[in-house]
């Protein structure tokens, strides 16, 4: 199984020299290779190959001696990103752009990486110092240095084996929503933190403050730290709460059914209600929850949500009359009152053990 890892990096004088040296170079090769695909296409129509581009190499550290700084792996590696940029754009995404200062940010090694105690050995730069939070069981595949607001990072990809942690009878069905983030068929209930709310205003004030500020001014260009500083803050808050709600559900159930949530049409509700919906980032809880789950070779299905919030999980009733009220669930035919989240949870952990049921009885 391949997980990631990301570090804090510690980089003395010469090694930060390096690698803005190389970010700098890295966008250099991006740029260079989109010009050659647009140029090649829209003057000859001839689309040229990835390849073509890895031979092109060459020639530009002959002209440009200081990429040469650079190592070759690391320029590959750039090449496929504007190659991964088409296939986007091939299925649908916006077409490929060129990258200005400040928005290319990364550069990958995808061999040659060491690991030896609190260090990282990197091709052509050496020894690194980082923070060695957590220990790599695996194979190291890649390693991404990137450049963030709070300083230099390393994320290490590595092969892992899976571990099997399955045990029996510990089954749980979720249910998701906006006042409870998760409801758990035991009777569990996980409110919704909203990262994003309690900041709005503050956001609001600093891009006012923005709006009036003059362009490429130095008093903009704080502005403009502060509000990626607030909004890293959020994103930070939101994934640590994921990433905590995840690894307790992991760690004490062996089967979970989740509901799945279509935030798309959910999000056509009044604004405050979309924003609630996006600030929960309910799709990036559930890969955090299935990768988790699917390393300790444990269950993991996605439920369509149909006339669960319907159905009465005591009796198998279904009518719209059951649930008159957003919180409250009553049945019509059997009179059983429950909550309505918790209902709904019930049903799909019911649903999703008769569906795994059935595929066991066909194998």
């Amino acid at each position: 199984m391949i997980k990631t890892y990301k570090y804090k990096l510690n980089p003395n004088n010469s090694q930060l020299k390096i690698f803005e040296e190389w970010i700098n170079t890295c966008r250099l090769i991006y740029n260079l290779t989109l010009e050659q695909k647009d140029y090649a296409y829209s003057s000859k129509k001839y689309n040229v190959s990835k390849y073509e581009s890895y031979n092109q190499l060459p020639e530009l550290k002959n002209e440009f001696a200081f990429i040469k700084n650079v190592y070759s792996d690391v320029l590959q590696e750039v090449i496929d990103r504007v190659y991964k940029s088409y296939d986007k754009f091939y299925k649908g995404g916006g077409f490929p752009k060129y990258k200005k200062k400040g928005l290319y940010n990364s550069f990958t090694f995808k061999r040659g990486i060491f690991i030896i105690n609190n260090k990282v050995k990197l091709p052509k730069i050496g020894l690194v110092k980082f923070f060695n939070s957590r220990d790599i069981n695996g194979t190291i595949k890649t390693a991404t240095i990137s450049k963030e607001l709070k300083g230099w990072f390393i994320s290490i990809t590595f092969d892992t084996p899976i571990i099997n942690r399955y045990c029996d009878n510990q089954a749980v069905g979720i249910d998701v929503g906006i006042k409870h983030f998760l409801t758990l068929s035991d009777g569990s209930f996980i409110d919704s933190p909203y990262f994003l709310e309690p900041k709005l205003k503050e956001l609001k004030r600093l891009q006012r403050k923005l709006s009036r500020q003059v362009k490429e001014s130095n008093s903009r260009n704080k502005t403009k730290h502060q509000i990626s500083k607030l909004y890293l803050k959020i994103t930070n808050s939101r994934k640590d709460f994921n990433q905590k709600q995840s690894t307790i559900i992991c760690d004490k159930f062996s089967e979970v059914y989740i509901e799945d949530l279509k935030i798309q049409n959910m999000v056509k509700l009044n604004s405050t209600l979309s924003r609630r919906m996006l600030d929960n980032s309910f799709y990036s809880f559930r890969l955090m929850l299935e990768y988790k789950l699917k390393y300790q070779s444990k269950i993991f299905k996605v439920i369509h949500p149909a006339y669960t919030s319907q159905k009465c999980n005591e009796c198998g009733c279904i009518s719209k009359d059951n649930r008159l009220t957003q919180s409250e669930f009553v049945c019509t035919s059997c009179g059983s009152i429950s909550n309505a989240d918790l209902n709904a949870a019930k049903n799909i952990l019911a649903l999703g053990k008769s569906l795994s049921t059935k595929v066991k009885s066909l194998d």
